[in-house]
C-alpha cells in the first residue's frame, strides 16, 4: 500500500486495511465515528456516481443536487460540505493518495476527476480532524486507490440505461517476483441527461507503477480527466410545476480538464523507524458557459439576456516528509498553487424556450482578470498513548502558514472594487481524544478537536455586500475576511451482539467567523461575509449486521444546524427584508439546506450463491431554502424543500465465474422531490414569458426521476 504521507499511522491502517462491517483494531485506536467502504461498496451497481455511492451507504450524508448533473452535486455531511459549484462555502477536506482534491481557486471539489474505478477504499473521519490540513472543519475523505499487487487481473464492464446513458470502462493490475507491480483503469461515460439540455461526456484515466520490497515502497501514479457537464441549475417553482424537466435558462456548461502526478515513497530503517513522504503536480484547466437573465432589464431598456464566460487555470504542486519513530510521527508539509481567473459578459437575446443566445459579435470585453496565488507551510505531531492495556489516548496538532496574493489585471493597485490584496493567516490547531474498551465487544470514545480554513481567492473578491456577484461570472472589491475557526466535540460508543454492529454517537462543531454566501436580489446573486458564529450538533445511530442471507444497515442522524449568534444581513432577496433589505439573524434560526432528520437503510438478500437483490431507502426531512436564513413560515408553503423518502432496487446475477450482471432502478416509486431550494427573483411568467417587473418566488432543485440501468462485468483472470 502507498503510504499516506500526510496522515498518522492510526488513520493509515483503517484507509488501507479495515474491513467493513465490523470493528477492528485500528478503529478502536481513533476517537470518532469513523466510515469506510470497501471497493465493492463503493462501484457497487447501486451507486451510478461517486457521490450517490457516499449518499447511499455513509451516514449523516446527504446530496444537494443543485447543479442538475450527477457529477457536479454538493456533498453534505453533518451540514459541512464538498461542492464542485464556486461560491459554495467550504467545510469538508478530499484526499487521494495523499493528494489534497478541494481546488485553489474556491477550494471546490470536482467530483468527475475522481477516478472511481480505481478506489481501493475510502474513510470518512468526522470532525475538525487537524491532521488533515486546512479545510477540514466537518470531516474528511481519504481515499486509497488500487495497485497491481493488490488488484490483479483484467477487468472488462458496460453499462446503459435511461435517457442514454452509456459507460464502459476496463481494469488491469500485476506485478512480478521483483517486487514490481502495475495498474490501469479507463472510463468512459456519457449521458443525455434527465432534464432538457443537459448531457454529460467523461473520460478517466489513471495509472500506478512501482516497486515493494521489505524496507522499501515507492510508487508513481498519473490521472487524466476530461469532462463536458451540463448543469442547468434551479428552476423556479411554478416552472418546475409545468414542466419537471425544465430548465430555468440555458446553457450552463461546465468543461474541465485535469491532470495529477503523484510520487510516494517509503523506507522502513528499523523496526521502530519509518521514513515516508510524497511530491505531487497538479492542474486544472475550467471553462464554463453561462446563460442568464440580465437583472438591470427590469428597469432599463436593455437586452434581457447575458452569455458569461469564464476560463481557468489552476497549477499546485507540493510534498510532504515525516517520520515515525516509537509510536510518534512528525512531519512538515509545503503547498503552492496558482490560480488564473479570467471572465467575460456579452448581452444576449432570450428565446422561446428561456435559451440565451448572443445579441451581437463578442467584444472580449472581460468583467474579472485576477490572478492568485497560495503558500502553505505546516508541521504536525500525533501520538497515541497507551494509559492502560484498555485505555488509550491521542495527542495531535497542526500549524498552518498561510500566505494569499490576488492582484487583479483590470483595476490593478487597491482600493474599493480593486481585486489586489495580499492577506497572510496563520494558526496552531491540537486535537485530543481518549478510547476506552472494556472488553473485545464494548469501545467507547471521546475527543476534542479543533481545525481551521483560510478565505480564499473566490472569496476574498466577493465579499462586498454593496457589490453583489454572481460567482463564478463576477467579482468586486474585497473588504478583508476572517478565517474560519471550527471547534468540534465528539463521543460515543460502538459495540457488537450477536454478529450486529451497533454505534451510538453525539457531536458539536461551533464555527467561529463563519464565511456564508448571502443570497441578494437575484437567484445566485450575493456576497460572502463573515458571521460571528454558527454551530452544527447533533446524534448519530447506525447498525449493521447479517441474518442468514439477508444483510441488513441502517443510519439515523439528527441535525440542529443553526447561526449561534444574532446577526443583521443585506438580503433583498427574502420577501421578510425590510426596506433596506435588511433581514434580522436570530441564535437559533437554521442553516439552509440542512434537513433535521437522515435515515437511510439497505437490505441485500442472497437469493442463491449466484444470485442476489437489494432495497435500498433514503429519507430526509424539510430544510430551508438559501435566502430565507431568518426561516419565516410562508403560506404557499415555499422557503424551503419538504421532506421526502427515495427508494432504489436493484439485482445481480453471476452467469458465470467471470461474468456478472446486474440491473439497477433508481427512485423506484417514481416520486417527485427536491433536494435544495433558493430564494430569488422571478423574471418569467408560469408560461415561460418575460415580465416587465421581477417577482420573489422560490428556486428548486429537483431530484431525478425513476431510472433504469443494466451492465455487465467480465473478468478474463
Amino acid at each position: 500500500m502507498a503510504p499516506y504521507t500526510n496522515l498518522p499511522p492510526a488513520i493509515v491502517e483503517i484507509v488501507g486495511t479495515m474491513p467493513l462491517p465490523g470493528v477492528g483494531v485500528a478503529r478502536e485506536m481513533i476517537p470518532a465515528n469513523v466510515q469506510t467502504l470497501n471497493e465493492a461498496a463503493v462501484n457497487a451497481p447501486d451507486g451510478a456516481t461517486l457521490p450517490d455511492a457516499l449518499n447511499r451507504r455513509l451516514g449523516s450524508v446527504v446530496v444537494n443536487e443543485i447543479q442538475g448533473n450527477p457529477f457536479q452535486p454538493d456533498v453534505n455531511y453533518r451540514g459541512f460540505t464538498a461542492s464542485p459549484l464556486l461560491g459554495t462555502p467550504q467545510g469538508l477536506s478530499v484526499y487521494v493518495d495523499g493528494v489534497r482534491m478541494n481546488q485553489p481557486f474556491g477550494d471546490v471539489v470536482s467530483w468527475d476527476l475522481i477516478p472511481r474505478a480505481a478506489i481501493a477504499s475510502l474513510t470518512l473521519m468526522p470532525g475538525s480532524n487537524p491532521l488533515f490540513g486546512l479545510n477540514t472543519l466537518g470531516g474528511a475523505l481519504a481515499v486509497r486507490t488500487k495497485d497491481g499487487e493488490h488488484d490483479p487481473g483484467t477487468i472488462v464492464s458496460a453499462q446503459g440505461g435511461s435517457y442514454a446513458r452509456a459507460e464502459i470502462g476496463f481494469e488491469h493490475g500485476g506485478h512480478d517476483g521483483r517486487g514490481l507491480h502495475w495498474y490501469v483503469t479507463g472510463t468512459g461515460f456519457r449521458d443525455g441527461g434527465w432534464r432538457d439540455d443537459s448531457p454529460t461526456r467523461l473520460g478517466q484515466l489513471f495509472g500506478k507503477a512501482g516497486w515493494r520490497d521489505g524496507a522499501n515502497d515507492v510508487a508513481l501514479s498519473a490521472a487524466l480527466s476530461s469532462a463536458s457537464l451540463a448543469g442547468n441549475g434551479l428552476q423556479e417553482q411554478r416552472l418546475l410545476a409545468r414542466d419537471y424537466a425544465s430548465v430555468y435558462t440555458k446553457p450552463d456548461v461546465t468543461k474541465n480538464r485535469a491532470v495529477l502526478l503523484n510520487l510516494t515513497a517509503s523506507h522502513r530503517v528499523s523496526d521502530d523507524l519509518l521514513l515516508s513522504g510524497n511530491a505531487y503536480y497538479r492542474r486544472i484547466r475550467t471553462s464554463t458557459l453561462n446563460g442568464d437573465l440580465n437583472g438591470d432589464a427590469f428597469d432599463e431598456d436593455v437586452k434581457k439576456g447575458l452569455i458569461n464566460r469564464s476560463a481557468s487555470t489552476q497549477t499546485n504542486a507540493g510534498l510532504s516528509a515525516q517520520a515515525s519513530v516509537f509510536g510518534v510521527t512528525a512531519g512538515a508539509a509545503f503547498d503552492a498553487n496558482r490560480a488564473d481567473f479570467r471572465q467575460s459578459v456579452q448581452f444576449g437575446d432570450v428565446d422561446p424556450e428561456r435559451r440565451i443566445a448572443p445579441a451581437d459579435a463578442f467584444d472580449g470585453d472581460r468583467a474579472v482578470d485576477l490572478t492568485g496565488r497560495a503558500r502553505t507551510w505546516s508541521v504536525y505531531a500525533t501520538d497515541t498513548v497507551a494509559v492502560r492495556d484498555d485505555l488509550h489516548m491521542t495527542l495531535s496538532g497542526r500549524y498552518n502558514r498561510t500566505a494569499v496574493r490576488n492582484r487583479d489585471h483590470i483595476d490593478p493597485g487597491g482600493g474599493r472594487g480593486s481585486l489586489d490584496g495580499d492577506h497572510r493567516y496563520g494558526r496552531f490547531n491540537p486535537a485530543i481524544g481518549i478510547t476506552w474498551s472494556p472488553s473485545r465487544q464494548i469501545n467507547a470514545y471521546a475527543g476534542y478537536n479543533e481545525g481551521s480554513r483560510t478565505p480564499t481567492a473566490v472569496e476574498l473578491g466577493c465579499a462586498d455586500p454593496a457589490t453583489p456577484c454572481k460567482l463564478p461570472n463576477a467579482m468586486a472589491g474585497d473588504p478583508p475576511l476572517k478565517q474560519v475557526v471550527t471547534r468540534t466535540w465528539e463521543a460515543g460508543v460502538r459495540w457488537t451482539v450477536g454478529g450486529v454492529h451497533w454505534n451510538a454517537g453525539v457531536f458539536r462543531a461551533t464555527n467561529g467567523h463563519d464565511i456564508l454566501f448571502v443570497a441578494d436580489n437575484a437567484a445566485g446573486f450575493g456576497y460572502f461575509r463573515n458571521f460571528g458564529r454558527t454551530r452544527r450538533q447533533g446524534i448519530e445511530l447506525g447498525a449493521d449486521g447479517r441474518a442468514g442471507a439477508v444483510a441488513l444497515s441502517a443510519h439515523y442522524t439528527y441535525l440542529d444546524a443553526t447561526f449561534a449568534s444574532g446577526e443583521t444581513i443585506n438580503s433583498p432577496a427574502n420577501s421578510s427584508a425590510d426596506a433596506d433589505g435588511n433581514i434580522a439573524i436570530r441564535p437559533g434560526d437554521r442553516l439552509p439546506l440542512t434537513p433535521h432528520h437522515v435515515f437511510k437503510a439497505r437490505a441485500e438478500w442472497r437469493i442463491t450463491p449466484a444470485w442476489s437483490a437489494d432495497l435500498g431507502m433514503l429519507a430526509v426531512s424539510d430544510a430551508t431554502a438559501r435566502g430565507n436564513e431568518n426561516g419565516l413560515h410562508r403560506p404557499d408553503g415555499s422557503g424551503k424543500t419538504a421532506g421526502h423518502a427515495v427508494f432504489d432496487f436493484g439485482t445481480a446475477l453471476r452467469a458465470t465465474p467471470r461474468l456478472r450482471w446486474f440491473a439497477q432502478v433508481d427512485n423506484l416509486l417514481d416520486r417527485r422531490y427536491a433536494t435544495a431550494a433558493q430564494l430569488g427573483a422571478a423574471g418569467f411568467t408560469a408560461d415561460g414569458t418575460f415580465m416587465a417587473r421581477p417577482m420573489h418566488s422560490t428556486f428548486y432543485a429537483p431530484g431525478a426521476p425513476r431510472t433504469i440501468r443494466v451492465g455487465l462485468r467480465y473478468t478474463f483472470d
